[in-house]
């Protein structure tokens, strides 16, 4: 933009500049010359226009980002499968950077040691393609307590599994083994 504004400036002073030299002479350092002292001329506001216009690119960028935002959170609000039926509940994007918060882990607690966590992280729940996993369920549909006497989910067709992980919905395992 600089550069552009630079040779416009240029060719404003070749053909019009020259006649207000009249009203606002030119500096003893710029040539009377009338396209000699365009060239000098636009070469020094080269620097006045990277002065003024250093704030237009951040600030551009910031209204371009914010409008994909803008639009990010539109499509949140019109997606269909964000729609919880039992509910009656469509999706509702209050923020423009929910769809980047979505899907990150803000906080891990952890002591530099691992003698209080012994660094283990439990692996829950999940919701895959709209698929919860990580519930069980009784015969009525009830949701069941898990607790010491539950038997997880045996991993052992895997020979990459380890012994200590414990998971007790069998629907996630009967799914990726389909």
């Amino acid at each position: 933009m600089c550069l552009f504004c630079t040779i416009a400036c240029g060719v404003w002073e070749t053909l019009t500049g020259q006649y207000f030299r009249i009203y606002l002479p030119w500096d003893h350092v710029v040539p009377s010359n009338p396209t000699s002292g365009a060239t000098i001329i636009s070469i020094l506001i080269f620097f006045s226009y990277a002065i003024v216009l250093n704030t237009v690119v951040p600030i551009s960028l910031y209204v371009s980002v914010e409008i994909i935002r803008f639009f990010h959170s539109l499509w949140i609000n019109w997606d269909i499968k964000m729609y919880y039926e039992p509910m009656d509940t469509p999706a509702k994007a209050r923020t423009t950077t929910l769809n980047e918060e979505l899907g990150q882990i803000q906080y891990i607690f952890s002591d530099k040691t691992g003698t209080l966590t012994q660094n283990i992280m439990t692996f829950n729940k999940c919701t895959i393609m709209g698929e919860h996993y990580g519930d069980i369920m009784n015969d009525r549909g009830e949701p069941l307590e898990i607790n010491e006497n539950t038997p997880p989910v045996d991993f052992s067709s895997n020979p990459l599994y380890e012994k200590k992980f414990r998971f007790y919905d069998p629907k996630l395992l009967n799914e990726v083994q389909q």
